[in-house]
């Protein structure tokens, strides 16, 4: 498709930019990371859901997201990712599939709600660090808050492999308490504790909470671009990155739950306690760290896998030449970089529950789209090579499909009229943009 700039995307690079594709440099492991720390980033953020249900509903949530959740999502970016292997995942898979129209919008949905998710995690690092330093002054939240943000920036910037592997190292800090807490409790596991439930379920909350703590997979689609060996890689790491999340989730809560009775207590920051119930302070300790590292952790990685869908649009044609330009040394989409974390800090002072709720709302739009996409690209490319391939044809597609599509729109069912009204505004406002950058550039 040809594509007609206008003179005012037309000027010489800078020092600092240049023309090339990022090279492939994230390893299987580091591919696993970024997955990690994309999905999870451990076993915080559940404890809202215990509240909200009692452990039954939460334990039985985490046993089936797997088959009806997080292994199609799983599949289906494993397909597209070694058939695609673009920067821009869904981006890329879309516009294939439907079109410029389609893939924009698509693009568009998972951005904005990527900078909503992306403003969660500065500040849930400030609230763990209040954990441990106590209350602080909002000059202190602030300035502790820039630094998160700029030490972040910096290590993206340098580059994906940077990136990941930071992560590997983050993963591992992570995982080792939680391993620690469940060998330590696992005398005081009770099953009996396991079958509680709440008289009055918070539905809403329960689906929205388990449901952002198992979405993400899609998103290290974004940068395919970068991995070595997508065709065998991307497989691998999503297959074992679902039997990894589902067991930092639900071995930490089993004996979590047995530990700590009083459910109605359980709020995001409560495993740091019931670390140090079980294992004495010393793991009280290391989680409260560990949850400094996992918001970090996820920061860092979500906005690797975020920054590469405004330069997708902007490679086609879709956004300004800027967002696609590449730093000289490091090769890494670096104004785009720079761009989210300028809107990211200011979303800032939205509440966490608010974020969420958008974010699912603009996600599970965005992620309907997507499986339409995987079965379109059957339909409409079924010769197109694919080093992986979900299993049984169409019949196969369409079963894996239909679990998450149902979910995706309950979730935008069961949010509140507020995220309902944000959403759509977001939804009108990528229409508009679209015709607008479509005359601006002059695409067709």
């Amino acid at each position: 498709m040809h594509i007609v700039r206008s003179s005012l995307n037309t000027h010489p690079l800078s020092p600092f930019e240049n023309s090339e594709q990022p090279k492939a440099r994230l390893s299987l492991l580091g591919l696993i990371a970024v997955t990690f720390f994309c999905v999870a980033g451990g076993a915080f953020g559940l404890e809202d859901a215990v509240q909200a249900a009692g452990p039954q509903m939460v334990l039985l949530g985490i046993l089936l997201l797997p088959w009806i959740w997080s292994f199609p999502i799983a599949l289906m970016t494993a397909e597209l990712s070694t058939a695609i292997p673009e920067n821009g995942g869904y981006v890329v898979w879309v516009e294939k599939a439907f079109g410029r129209f389609w893939g924009f919008q698509e693009g568009w949905w998972s951005w904005m709600g990527s900078l909503a998710d992306n403003a969660l995690y500065p500040v849930l690092f400030l609230d763990y660090l209040a954990y441990l330093r106590g209350d602080m002054s909002a000059l202190e939240r602030w300035g502790i808050g820039l630094t998160l943000i700029l030490i972040i920036t910096f290590l993206n910037i340098r580059g994906i492999h940077l990136v990941g592997f930071i992560s590997i190292l983050f993963m591992s800090f992570i995982i080792a308490p939680f391993l620690i807490m469940v060998i330590y409790g696992a005398p005081q596991m009770n099953p009996i504790h396991w079958l509680a439930s709440h008289e009055q379920v918070n539905w809403i909350l329960l689906l929205t909470v388990l449901l952002w703590n198992a979405s993400g997979w899609d998103n290290v689609g974004c940068c395919a671009g970068e991995v070595q060996k997508p065709g065998t890689n991307y497989p691998r790491a999503l297959a074992i990155s679902v039997v990894l999340v589902t067991l930092i989730y639900l071995l930490p809560l089993a004996v979590g739950v047995s530990a700590y009775t009083d459910w109605s207590h359980w709020r995001e920051g409560s495993f740091p306690r019931i670390g140090a119930q079980i294992g004495g302070p010393w793991l009280g300790l290391w989680l409260t760290l560990a949850g400094l590292i996992s918001a970090a952790g996820m920061f860092n990685a979500l906005l690797c896998t975020s920054s590469r869908v405004p330069y997708a649009l902007a490679k086609r044609g879709m956004l300004p030449d800027s967002f696609a330009r590449l730093h000289s040394i490091y090769g890494t989409p670096w104004y785009a970089i720079l761009f989210n974390i300028l809107a990211v800090s200011a979303l800032i002072p939205f509440s966490f529950r608010e974020l969420i709720e958008l974010d699912m709302f603009l996600y599970a739009a965005a992620l309907i789209l997507e499986f339409c996409a995987l079965f379109q690209l059957r339909l409409k490319k079924p010769d197109m090579p694919r080093p992986y391939r979900i299993p049984f044809g169409m019949v196969g597609v369409a079963a894996l499909s239909l679990p998450p599509i149902c979910l995706c729109f309950l979730s935008i069912g069961i949010s509140n009229l507020t995220t309902k009204l944000a959403g759509m505004a977001v939804l009108i406002i990528g229409i508009f943009i679209y015709f607008w950058s479509k005359r601006s550039f002059r695409f067709s």
